[in-house]
């Protein structure tokens, strides 16, 4: 079981408390939507996360709430680089609701499978795979495309950036028959299912790659770190030329090195 590296908070979490879903129509929660909502905020996350079905149907929500919040991913919210405290994050609440609900959902998903990869979801038999997978075949759930659309559009938001891709990247390991405890026939999640998103969150770390900011490839260092651990993402990785970017990436670092410049990719926790 690979634990999930640690990420700084979102700017705006201490606003998160205070977000009212009533008025955000746009979102197009239906009712039991934002029931279920506010059910995971008055419980432990434990207690939401206990039934695979009731556990999956929550990521779900957030995962819809993601998709339609995040359209305006790149607004004021995107462009807060420091953690606000809890007036200056009201403040953004305010000036831009569907920002911090982005950042929000992104935020209970990290949450949520940093639960998952945790000693108490194999003592209670839950995982990012019976959650983030479903039917018969243990197909992925088709609203993965939400933390994709946050990846490529969130141009700005280095937090929703990088928590997205990784959070996208542990729930494709679970699916590649290498991280599967030496038994890859066993059943499980479906790694065909997995394919086109390991693709397309390669493509989009290598488009970052190709980038001269500093702050842009380093949205890609925690989501990087987690899939080069399975083999599967090695190989896609080296297939796409991904190689060759992160060579001209660690070249470039060590010149501003040596060079005496004070600026570094952060590390995978973001620091």
């Amino acid at each position: 079981m690979e634990e999930i590296a640690k990420i700084p908070p979102s700017p705006v979490a201490a606003a998160f408390r205070h977000i009212q879903w009533d008025p955000l129509t746009s979102l197009r929660l239906t009712p039991q939507e934002t029931a279920l909502l506010r059910m995971a905020e008055s419980n432990p996350l434990e207690y939401t996360l206990g039934d695979a079905r009731d556990a999956t149907m929550y990521v779900r929500v957030l995962l819809k709430l993601l998709a339609e919040a995040s359209l305006n991913v790149a607004g004021q919210v995107a462009r807060i680089s420091e953690v606000c405290n809890e007036q200056l994050a009201l403040d953004a609440l305010d000036a831009d609701p569907l920002g911090v609900a982005t950042h929000y959902a992104i935020a209970k998903l990290y949450t949520i499978l940093t639960t998952l990869s945790s000693s108490w979801a194999v003592e209670n038999g839950v995982s990012v795979g019976n959650v983030f997978y479903v039917g018969t075949e243990g197909d992925l759930i088709e609203q993965w495309k939400s933390l994709l659309r946050v990846m490529s559009k969130g141009k700005g938001d280095a937090y929703a950036q990088r928590t997205s891709a990784l959070c996208l990247a542990h729930v494709l390991l679970v699916a590649c028959p290498s991280q599967r405890g030496g038994d890859s026939k066993k059943a499980g999640p479906s790694y065909a299912s997995a394919i086109e998103p390991l693709e397309a969150l390669t493509a989009w770390i290598i488009s970052q790659l190709k980038s001269s900011s500093v702050t842009t490839v380093g949205t890609t260092v925690p989501a990087t770190m987690a899939l080069m651990r399975a083999t599967e993402g090695r190989q896609i990785f080296a297939a796409s030329g991904g190689i060759k970017y992160l060579s001209r990436q660690l070249r470039q670092k060590e010149r501003r090195q040596s060079s005496g410049s004070p600026q570094s990719y952060p590390s995978a926790s973001g620091e």
